[in-house]
């Protein structure tokens, strides 16, 4: 078949007619989604510049800068997003739109996380952790990390049925919600679990609370900023493929690229909660 040819037999399907059993239209919401996703970027961008103009108090500027280095890569990955959400909305391919705002929506779950744990380093930055306000800030990073950990694994079992029209296997459902409980308890584990003691010899001057801070916390909030960019530009990529694969190859995907779709939709934006969880700032 030529690609003239091709071209003639090519029928537009933009997830609105339901047909295969796919009752959802990713393609209809990407506007929307769009839209969302440039709005945080320009919120996070507006931190930056507003974080970087600012002075804070010099025992602060280290808490200044982990946030900085967390609102960085969720303003590229967010603005990224929008991106991807758009060229979603200009699909005309139903199974090939599920999988790019598949893609988009883990680098949104994962950046929304992180923007919330870098607003908690801006806490102490300024001197606003008295009353409790960094412990409040902790609980809500655990509940938006546990919200988005479940928003994905619905989102990776969803894309999973809604490819195979609704008849995955049991044990890729089970896997999908296994992995996304097991998420779950990382989440809580890695919030929960309370900082290792300061070693007995420390440098000249520095206290126990500065090498919490400077050497430990820093470190991990350098883990956090990595994994999110480096996800985050694995998901894109991912999309960027996916955007250019011909309508002639998804009409019939193998399901063991479905499943393994899913699973990783599922794990890599995981990966970028449970790093951020691990950074956020303690009282």
């Amino acid at each position: 078949m030529t690609s003239l040819e091709r071209l003639a037999a090519f029928k537009p399907d933009t997830c609105s007619s339901g047909a295969g059993g796919i009752d959802w239209s990713s393609i209809g919401s990407a506007s929307a989604m769009s839209a969302f996703c440039g709005i945080m970027a320009g919120f996070v961008f507006a931190g930056i510049v507003v974080v970087i103009g600012e002075r804070n108090p010099t025992q602060g500027d280290g808490h200044a800068s982990r946030a900085l280095r967390l609102m960085l890569p969720c303003f590229v990955g967010l603005a990224t997003a929008s991106y991807l959400y758009a060229l979603t909305s200009g699909e005309l391919v139903c199974t090939r739109g599920i999988t790019e705002q598949l893609f988009s929506g883990a680098i949104l779950a994962g950046d929304a996380v992180v923007v919330i744990v870098a607003l908690a380093w801006l806490l102490p930055a300024y001197g606003r952790n008295t009353h409790g306000t960094v412990g409040f800030f902790r609980g809500l990073i655990q509940f938006a990390a546990q919200f988005s950990t479940l928003m994905v694994t619905v989102s990776a079992s969803g894309f999973t049925n809604s490819i195979l029209r609704h008849n995955a296997a049991g044990w890729a459902d089970a896997l999908i919600w296994g992995s996304g409980a097991l998420a779950c308890t990382a989440v809580f584990y890695f919030w929960r679990k309370p900082l290792p003691t300061a070693p007995s010899t420390l440098p000249t001057g520095q206290t126990a609370t500065q090498w919490r801070d400077e050497v430990l916390l820093n470190r991990r909030v350098h883990i956090a900023s990595w994994t999110t960019l480096y996800i985050g530009g694995i998901l894109a990529v991912a999309s960027g493929i996916a955007v250019g694969i011909p309508y002639t190859h998804w009409a019939a995907l193998p399901a063991w690229l479905v499943y393994t779709l899913g699973e990783a939709s599922l794990l890599l934006p995981g990966s970028i909660i449970v790093a951020a969880v691990w950074a956020v700032p303690r009282e």
